[in-house]
């Protein structure tokens, strides 16, 4: 398709226009509009180009030709809509802006990870001059919305083409924890979105899971590739135009991008089920408090591990903020936002962290479910409370909570033992009485339980020995005086001891 328009013609654009080969005219792009230009295809643009911004949208060129066959012979204008009271993580689209862009504040930040050594927050880095192209930039608005316009001139200053970021993991004596380390704040260098499950990646470098900060909501968006994509926290495959993003890096190394992962519409699925049917067993949780929420997932795939799976596990960034609360589960030392564990066994203990800076009420709850059978039972734990609760008909568990309260404070069972479910420690696995002139040991628990019987005076004499064998009950005649006697049973659990009287 071939369009031809004199120099002094604007077109408006209202929707998807892919273009043909050579085109001349003067370009508005305003907000919710795009145009794509697909590969074997060129643009030529004889004037001005304006990319526009709205509260709610923003208009976006997606240039997907592997050389960039695009030209533009005037003024370049890409605008981005940042709201009022949040701080944002942006990146600019054209190769020429500045900090300055950022009008009304002088809060812009980097984050560089090879500055952190034993605290990851020493890596922000306040920053004023030319905006690098593929880095995030951390900047807060203030009282007043701010339209941000990325200016430049001519089409090699619009980003186009293919780009590459280096990333980097801290490795110091005594440094940071490894949940803490390989951070680094990349950004979109394109005026349109991209999709991060295109093949126009190379991440060969980094976990394959990309986090978003979301002011409204104090907290990151999370999605997981790999084999088996999934986000969290309303996380999608897609990065917005001139948006920061967050990556953990495994290996010194870099990520790239190219012109092949750009698109012109990001599909309104925010939440994971709604965009694609899982075919293994997954446990959404939310922690729910103050307006704000927080999710966390366990899944079972098989060939994944207990411990921390490169590609298949994502860790947890916190937010920082005061009132929102944060759970995760614990791999190892690592805290994980999505948990994949190989199978999904009777009796698997996964633990729990719960976290937030305010006190008060919260509430965990099964957010969704997916290909848990009917006789699978989740249950939570309040180690703090010693309450066990049925999460599967329950569905919510609200507690109070105080910020000096440990972070493992909860354990989620599947299938737990009649023991888990009966709130049953090794303190209660056995009970003893004095009967008919001896003793009797009764064995509450169903766990498989040996060791030794020792039996002892008030002296501290030893009186009586004998094997402890799992058996349920445990009759011992004892040819003893009448008193009192302490029975001492060992285990490989704990060592129980008991007072009892005699009387024959």
């Amino acid at each position: 398709m071939n369009l031809h328009y004199p120099l002094y013609k604007m077109l408006l654009v209202a929707g998807l226009l892919i273009l043909g080969n050579f085109v001349h005219a003067q370009f508005t792009i305003q907000p919710s509009s795009y145009i794509t230009i697909k590969e074997g295809s060129t643009l030529r643009i004889g004037s001005d180009l304006n990319i526009n911004s709205n509260a709610t949208a923003s208009g976006y060129l997606v240039d997907q030709t592997n050389d960039g066959d695009v030209t533009i012979t005037g003024n370049i204008s890409v605008k981005r809509y940042m709201s009022a009271d949040y701080w944002h993580n942006a990146s600019s689209p054209v190769s020429s802006s500045n900090s300055s862009v950022y009008t009304g504040t002088e809060l812009v930040f980097y984050y560089d990870e090879t500055l952190i050594i034993n605290d990851w927050m020493f890596g922000w880095v306040m920053y004023s001059g030319a905006l690098s192209v593929m880095r995030g930039y951390d900047v807060y608005i203030d009282a007043t919305p701010v339209t941000v316009n990325y200016t430049a001139t001519g089409a090699q200053t619009i980003n186009t083409g293919t780009y590459s970021s280096g990333v980097a993991i801290t490795s110091f004596p005594n440094g940071e924890t490894d949940p803490h380390r390989g951070w680094n704040l990349l950004g979109n260098p394109y005026p349109s979105p991209v999709n991060w499950q295109a093949s126009g990646w190379d991440k060969s470098d980094i976990n394959d899971a990309k986090y978003i900060w979301d002011g409204p909501n104090d907290n990151y968006t999370i999605w997981l590739g790999g084999g088996a994509p999934i986000g969290i926290n309303g996380g999608t495959q897609y990065i917005p135009s001139n948006q920061g993003f967050w990556v953990q890096a495994s290996q010194n190394g870099s990520v790239q991008i190219s012109n092949s992962t750009r698109i012109g519409t990001t599909p309104a699925t925010p939440d994971f089920y709604k965009s694609e049917t899982q075919d293994y067993p997954i446990l959404d949780l939310l922690a729910r408090a103050n307006g704000y929420t927080d999710e966390c997932m366990i899944r079972f795939l098989p060939k994944t591990t207990a411990a921390f799976d490169l590609n298949f596990d994502a860790t947890k960034l916190f937010s920082q903020g005061n009132e929102v609360p944060q759970i995760c589960t614990q791999s190892t030392n690592v805290k994980l936002a999505i948990n994949t564990l190989p199978a999904l066994e009777d009796e698997l203990m996964v633990s729990l962290s719960f976290r937030c800076k305010k006190s008060g009420f919260y509430s965990i709850e099964i957010n969704d479910v997916t290909n848990l059978d009917a006789f699978t039972k989740v249950y939570l734990k309040d180690v703090l409370e010693q309450k066990i609760i049925d999460l599967t008909n329950e569905l919510k568990y609200s507690f109070h909570h105080d910020p000096m309260n440990g972070a493992n404070r909860f354990k989620i069972y599947f299938n737990p033992s009649a023991d888990v479910i009966n709130n049953m420690t090794p303190v209660d696995y056995f009970s003893v009485y004095a009967m008919q002139g001896g003793i009797t040991i009764l064995k509450n628990t169903n766990k498989l339980i040996t060791g030794e019987i020792w039996i002892y005076n008030t002296m501290g004499q030893p009186v009586y020995n004998t094997a402890l064998n799992n058996d349920k009950k445990c009759a011992l005649n004892l040819n003893v005086a009448s008193g009192y006697y302490y029975v001492s049973i060992i285990t490989q659990q704990q060592v129980s001891n008991f007072k009892v009287f005699i009387n024959n």
